[in-house]
C-alpha cells in the first residue's frame, strides 16, 4: 500500500466527533498541521496565506450576503446544485457556481456529484447561528484585516519596539492619535453589532467555559448567602453567570452580579432571578464588599500592567480575607510551544489595543502587585485559557 493510500485510509472517517474530549481534538488538530506544514512547499503556504485565505473569505461574505447558507439550511440542507442554490436566493447561477465550488476545493462543503453539494457543519452553522456570519463582515474586513495590515509599517515607524502604550498603536497610527480601538468599533454600527456578534461566538466556541474547569462547588461551600456569591466584572452580556447556574440551578435568587458601565448593561436582557445588573466602572473603588467570588474573564488582557494591577486593587480592597477569592479567566502563553489559538491572540492583541497575552510568571508577577496570591491555576493542556485562582495575600 502506497503512502497515499495509508494515509487515505488513516483519515477517511475522522472528524470532530472521533475524540474523547476537545483536548484531544486539539492535540490532533495541531499534528495535521504540522504534517500539512512538512508537505507543502514554500510557494504552497504562500498561496494559502495570501491567496487562497483571502478569496474564502470573500467568497463566503457573498454568499452569506446573498441568503445562500440562510435559505439552504431552511429547505432542509439537502444536496443542491448552484442553479438550485441561486433559484432559493434569487442570484446569478452562473456566480454562484463559482463561489460554491471554491468551498468546496477546501472540504468546506462536500461535492457529492456534478456541480451538486451538500453542507458541512460549518456551512449548517452559518445557515442556523444568527452570530456565526459575523466573523466573516466587518470583523473580518474592517478590522481584523485594518489592524493587521497596519500593524507591519507601525512596527517600522517604531523602529520595531514591543509597543505597551495604549494611547500609541495600531489603530492611532491608522485613525489618528485621538481614537481607540473600541472607540473606532463602535463609531459605525453595523461594525459594533457585528464585532459584538464575533465575540460572542469567540466566547462560545474557543474559550473554556469556567465551570467546566474550575471547582465551582467550592464557592457554594460555607458561602455566607447573606451577601453575593459572584460578581461577575466587565462581562457585558452575563453569559458566564449563566453558564455557572447551567451546573447550579439552585443558587437562591439574586445572589449573582453582572457588573459593567451603564451604556452596556442598558441593553444587556437578564430573565433569570439570580442574577441582578448593577453599572460599575472598574477603574473605581468596588462597591460590592466581601463577595465570595469577584471574576475577571478577558478583562485584564484588554489593558497593559499598570491599568490592569489598578483593575485588581479595587477588587482587593473590596475582598474579605481568607473568604473572597479573584478568579482571573485568561489566556496564559506557554513558555514552550505555545498554541496556535495563543499567539494567535497575542498578536491581536499588540495589532487592536497595543496589550499581549501573558505568561504564567507573567501573571503571578501581575497579581502580586496588586496585594494578591496566586492559589491555583485551572487549565486543560490545550486550551487557549484557564481560570487563575487568587486571594489576598
Amino acid at each position: 500500500m502506497s503512502t497515499l493510500d495509508r494515509l487515505s485510509t488513516a483519515l477517511e472517517h475522522l472528524n470532530s466527533e472521533s475524540f474523547e474530549n476537545d483536548d484531544d481534538r486539539l492535540r490532533a488538530e495541531n499534528l495535521l498541521l504540522e504534517a500539512l506544514t512538512r508537505i507543502r512547499t514554500p510557494w504552497d503556504i504562500a498561496w494559502n496565506h495570501n491567496w487562497v485565505s483571502p478569496a474564502t473569505n470573500g467568497a463566503v461574505k457573498t454568499l452569506i450576503d446573498a441568503g445562500v447558507f440562510k435559505q439552504w439550511t431552511k429547505h432542509g440542507s439537502k444536496a443542491q446544485t448552484s442553479t438550485e442554490l441561486a433559484r432559493l436566493t434569487d442570484t446569478d447561477p452562473a456566480l454562484i457556481k463559482r463561489l460554491v465550488r471554491h468551498l468546496a476545493a477546501q472540504h468546506l462543503l462536500i461535492e457529492t456529484a456534478e456541480d451538486t453539494y451538500e453542507p458541512t457543519p460549518w456551512a449548517t452553522t452559518l445557515g442556523t447561528d444568527s452570530a456565526f456570519p459575523a466573523i466573516y463582515g466587518t470583523l473580518y474586513h474592517d478590522i481584523t484585516t485594518v489592524v493587521f495590515g497596519g500593524m507591519p509599517p507601525f512596527l517600522k515607524k517604531t523602529e520595531y519596539q514591543n509597543p505597551t502604550d495604549p494611547s500609541n498603536g495600531v489603530i492611532q497610527h491608522l485613525q489618528g492619535p485621538s481614537v481607540s480601538f473600541y472607540e473606532y468599533i463602535v463609531s459605525d454600527s453595523i461594525r459594533n453589532k457585528e464585532f459584538t456578534d464575533a465575540m460572542e461566538c469567540h466566547s462560545k466556541w474557543i474559550t473554556t467555559a469556567w465551570p467546566d474547569v474550575f471547582p465551582t462547588d467550592t464557592l457554594l461551600k460555607d458561602a455566607k448567602m447573606d451577601r453575593p456569591l459572584v460578581v461577575d466584572i466587565g462581562s457585558s452580556l452575563g453569559h458566564d453567570l449563566e453558564k455557572l447556574l447551567l451546573k447550579h440551578p439552585e443558587i437562591p435568587d439574586w445572589s449573582l452580579v453582572l457588573q459593567d458601565l451603564p451604556g452596556v448593561l442598558r441593553s444587556v436582557q437578564i430573565s433569570n432571578k439570580a442574577i441582578t445588573k448593577d453599572p460599575y466602572d472598574f477603574f473605581t473603588p468596588q462597591p460590592i464588599m466581601c463577595a465570595r467570588a469577584y471574576l475577571l474573564h478577558k478583562v485584564l488582557h484588554n489593558w497593559p500592567d499598570k491599568q490592569a494591577v489598578a483593575i485588581m486593587k479595587n477588587v482587593a480592597d473590596a475582598m474579605e480575607k481568607g473568604y473572597s477569592k479573584l478568579l482571573i479567566h485568561e489566556s496564559m502563553v506557554d513558555n514552550v510551544k505555545p498554541s496556535l489559538r495563543t499567539t494567535t491572540s497575542d498578536l491581536t492583541m499588540l495589532a487592536s489595543v497595543t496589550t499581549a497575552e501573558r505568561t504564567v510568571k507573567e501573571w503571578h508577577d501581575l497579581i502580586a502587585a496588586a496585594g494578591l496570591k496566586v492559589v491555583e491555576i485551572w487549565k486543560l493542556p490545550t486550551a487557549i485559557d484557564g481560570v487563575i485562582e487568587t486571594e489576598l495575600a
